[in-house]
């Protein structure tokens, strides 16, 4: 017992020293470092259809009435700058847009329109076309849709109607083919 009434007065001295460097380590702080966050998101845009062939059951000669199956086309976009978004539809060969074999039908009888808008031929779009898109006499600017502040992000879907303008035309029986590239640029 004597023992032990010598050995407390020990520990409590201990006890106060460890207390006291303690109570010395609280509110210590370290230097303060930093670190820079810097995210990215790219500018997109993106273009869909809802089919990939339009069909023309049957070609009439000498008529405007030759429409094709229409076809939706979604354009997405996610943008920094810019003052439009524009849908170009072109034909890589202008003066063979469908071809039979050695016969053509040239982007000139070939008329596409957006929504209630007018028909026009493959062959009246802007030389240059918009962006370098497309090629010249075979280009048709399907529309221009404003963006800048505010609408830099934005989703249209439009369907795309699509004929042949025969009109004094005869054309040679068989299956005509041809493709029609369609390209969203930013203006």
């Amino acid at each position: 017992m004597h023992v032990m009434k010598r050995a407390v007065p020990g520990l409590l001295a201990l006890a106060a020293f460890g207390a006291g460097s303690a109570s010395a380590q609280i509110g210590l702080t370290s230097n303060t470092a930093t670190v820079s966050l810097t995210a990215t998101k790219a500018p997109t845009l993106a273009l869909s259809t809802d089919v990939a062939t339009a069909t023309l059951a049957s070609i009439t000669d000498n008529s405007a009435a030759n429409n094709f199956t229409a076809v939706n086309v979604t354009t997405d976009w996610n943008l920094a700058t810019g003052s439009s978004v524009d849908l170009v539809g072109w034909f890589a060969t202008p003066a063979q847009a469908l071809a039979n074999g050695s016969d053509f039908i040239p982007s000139s009888k070939v008329e596409g329109r957006v929504g209630a808008s007018a028909f026009a031929t493959f062959s009246n779009g802007p030389t240059p076309p918009p962006g370098n898109v497309g090629v010249a006499s075979g280009t048709l600017v399907l529309f221009s849709q404003a963006v800048g502040a505010g609408s830099f992000q934005g989703t249209r879907t439009d369907q795309l109607d699509l004929r042949l303008d025969l009109t004094g035309t005869t054309t040679v029986a068989g299956n005509y083919t041809g493709t029609l590239n369609l390209q969203a640029v930013v203006q």
